[in-house]
């Protein structure tokens, strides 16, 4: 399968590029600026996700699209950020459906998931306040997919409330719209293994227009 993935270079998208490329893969990693070090199936190219005819040019002709674009809140208030986010999805979703790839996974946040009943993580009192406009920015784009505004077949994967480098087991649970939590109430899963869970969704199609989650 000809996958492209946006962020291909970022701590979630390197995983997922890395995971890909295990599994026979041919993976186009689009990256703002970082060179990737060579390798069997991996071509690397520098473009603008917020340039809808990018976009297009880049995906033509491939299978598939991964985005796991973010542009963080270490260089940008949330508010920027949202509306970078904004942007940038409007021309991903306008890219993709101008080249005809239906099939398009998006990395999101987990604030849109259920913290408890009808209170979505994003609301909850533990939720960080400086990182709200960001979060519901995301939030709207989940529920817009789930409006039926976008003509694709998508689907939209939530991390839990903390993923990090750390081993790749193979070992962890799905969930829907629900945070799911281990049995000390953490809600956690490593990089790696986040990696499997959303390469699993693109071989195997269980959540075409849906969301879902993984975590320990």
């Amino acid at each position: 399968m000809s996958i492209v993935i946006f962020g291909a270079s970022g701590n979630i998208g390197s995983n997922l590029r890395k995971e890909a490329l295990s599994r026979g893969h041919r993976v186009t990693a689009v990256t703002r600026s970082t060179q990737l070090e060579p390798t069997p199936n991996l071509t690397t190219l520098s473009a603008d996700i917020s340039n809808a005819d990018d976009v297009a040019r880049i995906v033509a002709g491939h299978d598939a699209v991964i985005s796991a674009y973010s542009p963080g809140l270490r260089n940008y208030s949330a508010e920027d950020a949202a509306e970078l986010i904004r942007k940038a999805h409007e021309a991903l979703f306008a890219g993709v459906k101008r080249a005809n790839v239906k099939r398009l996974i998006l990395v999101g946040g987990v604030g849109s998931l259920e913290a408890s009943p009808g209170v979505d993580v994003v609301d909850s009192d533990f939720y960080p306040a400086d990182h709200k406009a960001h979060t519901l920015r995301n939030r709207e784009i989940l529920r817009s997919l789930k409006r039926g505004e976008h003509d694709l077949d998508w689907t939209y994967v939530s991390p839990p409330l903390t993923i990090k480098p750390g081993a790749r087991t193979g070992r962890f649970r799905l969930g829907n719209d629900q945070l799911l939590r281990d049995a000390e109430g953490d809600s956690r899963i490593s990089e790696a293994d986040f990696a499997i869970a959303v390469l699993d969704e693109l071989d195997q199609g269980q959540f075409i227009r849906k969301r879902f989650t993984a975590a320990y």
